[in-house]
């Protein structure tokens, strides 16, 4: 998710283990132990374009690595308050604590998301997404942001955890919006004679109401947009298909040892294998500019003529209409104009 949300689960949950006289040092490390897993963002490649996607949520963002982020994290912070500023009083097994605490949220946090995220590195490779919340959602994140400042003024951990409950009741939202989701589709599934063989499910930007929603059947993807009004039926707004691509067998010019190759299967495996051909590239059909279109935020070109070539990385962020094409999806003000993004 966003650093902000990030940041504020992570000194909130250190803040819930602290005394009274703790909480200022529980709050700063907490804090940064949250934000420390996305350093991973530094890891980058001019030549290689896939590097930084690649290692982002990757093996900072595991279960395993944890007591190491929360170590090097403490450390860090005794290194500057202790021997810097000479806070005596922030020992580094308080640092170490509360940091390995506020480490600890970061990656479960991102697993909700469906962005994907390597939660049992070294173990597995596998991108876990349980697609229960958007990536920004400013109704779990003001409300903790709120909670921390307050127990950090009062010096209440009581707070902090009050403020807890209240993020786990929001996030079990999602996991009940994603259930309502799931079965609408199916539903809509087998209305059209389609039986779902695996489905992928996007809570859009700053809400858990509208879904974008993709299901594999007989070669096809399908998108479609589901509105899921708490206590009412949730609605559909139908939209466009697509072929999903082998990453194997597409361009058999390039071989099946090259350099372009393997940048194909790397971006499959970012893409969880919902890859389409869109426009001349290889697209991530998971995110779009639209809940029920396919146009996808971002994809590959790859230069058939120069297989040993790493390949061209694009991205397109959502314009205003797009935002407010779901905005119009949540109030149920929008009106189709038989624009779906068929793939071509």
């Amino acid at each position: 998710m966003d650093p902000f949300s990030q940041g504020a689960l992570g000194c909130a949950f250190s803040q819930s283990f602290a005394d009274k006289k703790k909480i200022p040092v529980a709050c700063l490390a907490g804090l940064l132990g949250g934000l420390a897993p996305d350093l991973d963002i530094l890891i980058g490649s001019a030549t290689d374009p896939l590097l930084g996607q690649e290692f982002h949520r990757h093996f900072t963002h595991s279960l395993a690595f944890i007591p190491v982020g929360g170590f090097l994290v403490g450390v860090a912070m005794w290194l500057v308050f202790n021997k810097l500023f000479r806070i005596r009083d922030w020992d580094l097994k308080t640092l170490l604590t509360f940091a390995t605490l506020g480490y600890a949220t970061h990656a479960l946090l991102d697993a909700c998301t469906s962005y994907g995220t390597r939660l049992y590195w070294p173990f597995s490779n596998t991108r876990v997404t349980w697609d229960t919340i958007s990536i920004v959602d400013p109704l779990v994140t003001v409300p903790l942001i709120a909670f921390c400042v307050f127990a950090a003024k009062r010096r209440s951990p009581k707070i902090a955890r009050v403020g807890m409950g209240v993020f786990m009741f929001y996030m079990s939202l999602g996991f009940v919006q994603n259930y309502r989701v799931t079965n609408m589709i199916e539903e809509l599934a087998g209305e059209r004679g389609h039986e779902v063989e695996r489905i992928k499910l996007n809570a859009t930007i700053g809400n858990m109401i509208v879904w974008r929603t993709v299901y594999q059947y007989d070669g096809n993807y399908y998108v479609n947009a589901v509105i899921a009004t708490p206590f009412r039926t949730p609605g559909i707004i139908e939209g466009g298909s697509a072929p999903a691509i082998d990453p194997e067998t597409i361009y058999p010019e390039i071989g099946t040892d090259s350099v372009a190759r393997n940048d194909i299967r790397r971006f499959n495996h970012f893409a969880q294998g919902y890859l389409i051909e869109y426009h001349g590239a290889l697209a991530d059909l998971r995110y779009s500019s639209q809940p029920h279109t396919i146009q996808p935020f971002w994809g590959i070109t790859v230069d058939v003529n120069n297989p040993e070539n790493h390949v061209g990385y694009g991205i397109e962020r959502p314009d205003g209409r797009a935002l407010n094409v779901t905005w119009d999806m949540m109030w149920g003000d929008y009106e189709p104009d038989g624009e779906t993004g068929l793939a071509p």
